[in-house]
């Protein structure tokens, strides 16, 4: 038996086969083809490069109607790559004269041309490197006749094993057998994690030991305990088929009940669902939260690789709405960073780009209005089916505000003459998540009827680090619980509520201290719902604002950290109960 160690992501246990995925290596069948088959291999070729040619196209619409012509002009490189005569004519030539089958060919002429690319030390030949690597992908998925060669398919309930997983990877798995996730890289705050989290999948990351896991036949995976472990005995899994079978019913059990609304000294408290998926929205019981304090409308269009449009957004926000029984959803904008973006597009190229880094939140749908305007639309459209909210993501400047505000009562109008209905009764918010809004927090709350605190990344802004790090570290830093409480106190003077939406609600410790300097509100992912709402029933606010003075002023993150862990154990463990 053997134990491997890994970071936990998302909690949970697993037990299965292994499915190991790894991008960009392709399975290319080396066979030779007979004479009277050469025409149809050509045949092949040319329906595959007209997919792709379609492909890159509606990519190149998507991009430039989003983005400009700067970064359309970057597909058109990957077009020309596509159509270059000289490459077809090799492979052509290859297929004809040494009857290799198309896909081998086509395999061969390219990388020919890659490992010669690779080589320079030009930047011109770099970027074309990487455009021909998309496109040999590209291309040698349409001429697979297996999907896995460019996109996890797995046929049994599995565990993903891979050096990393995308979120556009994380969505297709989710709806295709997987139990467990083990990847090298991967950090507790990105995407991925927050979705894994979300969809309930044990999932363990900073896992060196890869090629060992690949090449067993079944793993436990327990994602609680941060642990791997190979080739168990009878008893090991024996008994991990007991923790498995518990997990499963406790993800059932969490999913069911009635939400807490108040405190153990009977002072209210909220709790909200934080969703992206309608899945997430149908899979749990409206009793069990007081709404949906986040729900990140860009996932839907991670799902399906393009921007919905209108109607199509109306007939997902509604059902999201009717699912919630009357509770308020509070609906995001697309909030399309550098990475949620080229995840969409799913373009190697798009990560070499060094354009997108400071690109993202309600800057992005002001630079492109008409995808703001036909946003807002279907979120006023949708509104007749309950109670909605509306929130800016990313928010640095009051001006941000002030625009959004205007274009949204140019769609009200727009509504009111076209007869279409929709509620008047819809409030407007920000999230609070960058440094430069931390000064400007008094003019802010003037112009919204809400404050939301993006708690991810608030902490990159003001503490630092990568979102591919885990940041929980981040949970208890004294200078995230000192901007929190700066932004509560501005919300009180101008009378407006304000809630966690970010990950550090989540965690049970940081949750206290939350409590402590203000907070009354967080919405967080399905999977957390039970263990908060088991903090706030055990915890007495009063007693929690007694310690807000020492979170304030404590000069580094282990002691709060300390502080914070011993009030839980104190007040929420059950084998302290008598202390209460």
């Amino acid at each position: 038996m053997k134990i491997i160690k890994g970071v936990k992501i998302s909690p949970g246990v697993a037990i299965g086969p292994i499915y190991y995925f790894e991008r960009y290596k392709f399975p290319i069948p080396k066979n030779y083809i007979k004479p009277e088959e050469r025409d149809g291999e050509l045949v092949r070729l040319k329906r595959a490069t007209t997919k792709a040619a379609s492909e890159l196209s509606r990519l190149r619409e998507l991009v430039l109607v989003h983005l400009d012509e700067v970064h359309a002009k970057m597909i058109d490189a990957q077009l020309m790559a596509l159509t270059d005569e000289e490459v077809i004519k090799e492979v052509e030539a290859v297929v004809q004269e040494e009857q290799k089958n198309v896909t081998w060919a086509y395999f061969d002429i390219m990388t020919q041309y890659e490992e010669t690319l690779e080589k320079t030390l030009y930047i011109y030949h770099k970027e074309r490197y990487i455009d021909l690597r998309d496109v040999k992908k590209r291309v040698i998925h349409h001429l697979s006749a297996e999907k896995q060669y460019t996109a996890p398919d797995l046929t049994e309930p599995s565990i993903f094993v891979s050096k990393r997983v995308s979120p556009s990877d994380m969505i297709h798995i989710h709806h295709v057998n997987a139990i467990g996730i083990i990847t090298e890289i991967g950090g507790f705050d990105s995407h991925s994690g927050i979705l894994a989290r979300a969809f309930r999948i044990p999932y363990l990351s900073n896992v060196l030991e890869i090629d060992k896991i690949k090449s067993s036949e079944q793993v436990i995976l327990d994602a609680d305990e941060e642990k791997i472990i190979l080739d168990a005995n009878k008893n090991v899994m024996k008994e991990y088929e007991k923790h498995a079978k518990q997990f499963s019913i406790s993800i059932k059990k969490s999913l069911r009940g009635q939400a807490v609304h108040e405190s153990r000294d009977g002072l209210p408290f909220h709790i909200l669902l934080n969703a992206g998926f309608l899945s997430e929205v149908e899979s749990i019981e409206p009793s069990i939260v007081q709404g949906i304090g986040l729900f990140r409308t860009e996932y839907q269009c991670i799902e399906s690789n393009s921007i919905l449009d209108e109607d199509d957004q109306f007939e997902a926000y509604s059902k999201v709405i009717k699912n919630m029984n009357g509770l308020p959803v509070t609906f995001r904008t697309f909030d399309f960073g550098r990475d949620k973006f080229i995840e969409m597009l799913d373009l190697e190229m798009f990560h070499q780009d060094q354009l997108f880094d400071d690109w993202g939140g309600i800057s992005f749908c002001l630079e492109n209005p008409s995808l703001l305007n036909s946003q807002l639309r279907a979120f006023l459209r949708s509104s007749v089916h309950g109670s909605i909210q509306i929130m800016l993501p990313m928010v640095s400047s009051v001006d941000e505000v002030l625009k959004c505000k205007e274009i949204l009562r140019d769609v009200q109008i727009e509504l009111r003459e076209e007869g279409t209905a929709f509620s008047e009764e819809i409030n407007l918010g920000a999230m609070i998540e960058t440094k430069d809004v931390m000064e400007i927090l008094d003019d802010l709350a003037r112009e919204v009827d809400f404050f939301s605190i993006g708690t991810n990344d608030l902490s990159l802004f003001l503490i630092g680090s990568e979102r591919k790090s885990s940041l929980i570290k981040n949970h208890y830093h004294p200078v995230m619980f000192q901007a929190i409480s700066k932004i509560v106190e501005s919300a009180k003077r101008s009378q407006i509520p304000v809630n966690v939406c970010g990950e550090m609600g989540s965690d049970p410790y940081a949750l206290i201290g939350l409590v402590a300097v203000g907070i009354r509100s967080v919405s967080v992912s399905s999977s957390a719902i039970q263990q908060v709402t088991e903090v706030i029933r055990n915890i007495s606010i009063r007693e929690a604002e007694l310690i807000a003075e020492k979170v304030l002023s404590a000069d580094n993150t282990l002691e709060i950290y300390t502080m914070l862990n011993k009030f839980y154990k104190m007040n929420v463990e059950p084998d302290n109960a008598e202390v209460k």
